[in-house]
């Protein structure tokens, strides 16, 4: 079936050249002002473990890493040592993201200047920053942005080599950070819920069904194979063996309930967790659980990954004594993960720098809010006016701008609230997990200003009455 969406052209000659002199420039000047790139941060020593045992594209043994990242160390030779290699290919991979990006906001006609300011934004030091760590903020916010972008294109042209590229990379984006495995699924929930809301003629269950089909299927294939293989070599079907350990960053405030059968392990784990609160600048002692690994190892004899599956039953239970203490870690944790994520190599070793980016910050998390409470306001307000006034003149062009822009929109949309909603649910509320949809939120905060400001003229069009009955 031909979708009735409109397409559209390429973007002029103007907007490829302006945004190859701002990468190039910026290029430069993270190469000049960064030397020291790319740095260690607490967490590279195990994707460097798990890079090392991958160098031979044969896993050894079962990693607590997915192969994702690992995998882009081995090819950049910094499996070892980080080179200046993985500098390089990281800001590569953030200007990809950039720039499918761009390619979105021209579809649905954002005025240049705005794609510029878009652009610049994200080339800003808190933004570019992740690609100067050992870590896997920059390719996940890559595999995010295709697998949105292509699902997207799809949306437009109707075309299965899109939904296919959209099904690699969201399996892929799982096997770089765990946390994206039911992320196919959240897009297929987002289809069939327009479908259901708004069953535009460019919207059949044949397409619904479609992606269904590719995006779970692929899914399920890619993540599904590499759990398998851990099943078959390693007696465990998953795809990282730390559920149950991560889980306990959530119980820490409520170990003390576990009953007297488990007192050992309990008197344990208030320990621990004891002494993180000392240790620990913030005062939560939440991460306690990663120094007592090896204490609950040599107590209970498991090896880590059953462990692992030991302590998510442990933590389950917990959870069900107190799920109010678990409903607020959740809240605290979701606040916590809309602050800066931005450190010291984006201030320069300056406090006054550090202040202005996070001002940048909540700028930008400002306008991607309000543009999300603005919008539901304008289509409301506008589908009321036109109730009231028995008229369809708010609805005409709707098909073509949803076809423009809100479905990108909404799939943004979508992306980012599935990894605030994980993350908040299983993780402390580090912003660091939020830097692979940051791209994404700046994105909505441009484009979504724009679909307001049409909601809003459609609406002024049918409240206003016409130059006769105003006369009368």
């Amino acid at each position: 079936m031909k979708s009735n969406c409109l397409t559209f052209g390429q973007p002029p000659l103007r907007l490829a050249l302006i945004s190859a002199v701002f990468f190039i420039v910026a290029v430069v000047f993270y190469g000049i002002v960064w030397q020291n790139a790319p740095i260690l941060a607490p967490d590279s020593g195990s994707y460097l473990r798990a890079a090392r045992d991958l160098s031979d594209f044969h896993i050894d043994e079962l990693q607590e890493r997915t192969p994702g990242y690992p995998l882009l160390l081995v090819v950049t030779g910094s499996q070892d040592s980080p080179n200046k290699a993985l500098f390089f290919v990281s800001l590569f991979l953030h200007f990809a993201s950039i720039s499918m990006l761009s390619y979105g906001l021209y579809e649905p006609g954002v005025k240049e200047w705005a794609i510029y300011l878009f652009m610049l934004t994200l080339l800003l030091p808190p933004f570019v920053e992740p690609a100067a760590y050992v870590l896997t903020e920059v390719l996940a916010a890559l595999l995010l942005t295709a697998a949105v972008v292509s699902f997207y294109l799809w949306y437009l042209h109707d075309q299965k080599r899109w939904l296919l590229c959209s099904s690699i990379a969201t399996g892929c984006a799982a096997l770089t950070r765990p946390a994206y495995q039911l992320l196919a699924i959240a897009f297929v929930l987002y289809l069939i819920t327009i479908r259901f809301v708004d069953p535009i003629a460019s919207l059949s269950w044949k397409k619904v069904r479609d992606a269904s089909f590719f995006l779970i299927g692929g899914s399920v294939l890619i993540i599904g194979g590499y759990a398998f293989y851990n099943l078959r070599s390693f007696g465990h079907f998953t795809v990282t063996p730390k559920l149950g350990l991560t889980l306990s960053v959530k119980t820490a405030r409520i170990v003390e309930r576990l009953p007297d059968k488990y007192q050992t392990l309990r008197d344990t784990l208030v320990k621990a967790r004891d002494e993180e609160l000392l240790r620990d600048p913030t005062h939560r002692g939440s991460m306690y659980i990663w120094a007592a690994v090896p204490v609950l190892t040599n107590l209970t004899g498991l090896a880590p990954a059953d462990l692992s599956d030991y302590m998510l039953w442990i933590n389950l239970r917990l959870i069900l004594k107190a799920p109010l203490t678990y409903l607020q870690e959740v809240a605290w944790a979701f606040v916590d993960y809309w602050f800066p994520a931005s450190g010291e190599l984006s201030a320069f070793g300056s406090r006054s720098v550090q202040a202005i980016w996070a001002v940048v910050h909540f700028c930008v998390m400002a306008a991607f809010w309000a543009s999300l409470v603005l919008l539901f306001g304008a289509a409301t307000l506008g589908c009321s006016i036109a109730s009231a006034k028995g008229t369809t003149i708010f609805f005409d062009g709707m098909v073509d701008r949803f076809c423009k822009g809100t479905f990108l929109y909404g799939l943004a949309g979508v992306t980012i609230g599935y990894s605030a909603l994980v993350s908040s649910l299983l993780e402390v509320g580090d912003p660091r997990y939020r830097v692979p949809t940051d791209p994404l939120i700046t994105f909505m905060a441009v484009i979504g200003w724009q679909e307001w400001f049409w909601l809003v003229s459609r609406a002024r069009t049918i409240a206003r009455p016409p130059i006769w009955e105003s006369a009368e």
